[in-house]
């Protein structure tokens, strides 16, 4: 699923994301993709199937956070 974004499953932080909804569990990955840029993909889990919220590029505050915890 993650690849269809080409993230290299290597160096990818995954986070669960609270703030923005009490009914489903959100998950935040950031990571890198496989030209360099650092993406922020949001998703959560239906049974089998996995739901992409978003999928962006990382802000500059996203960018740092990945870079310290990687």
């Amino acid at each position: 699923m993650l690849n269809k974004y080409r993230i290299c499953s290597i160096y990818k932080l995954t986070i669960d994301d609270p703030l923005h909804s009490s009914d489903e569990k959100r998950l935040v990955l950031i990571g890198m993709s496989y030209n360099n840029s650092i993406l922020v993909v949001v998703h959560t889990e239906r049974g089998d199937n996995i739901r992409i919220i978003s999928a962006r590029k990382a802000t500059k505050k996203e960018r740092k956070y990945y870079e310290s915890n990687v």
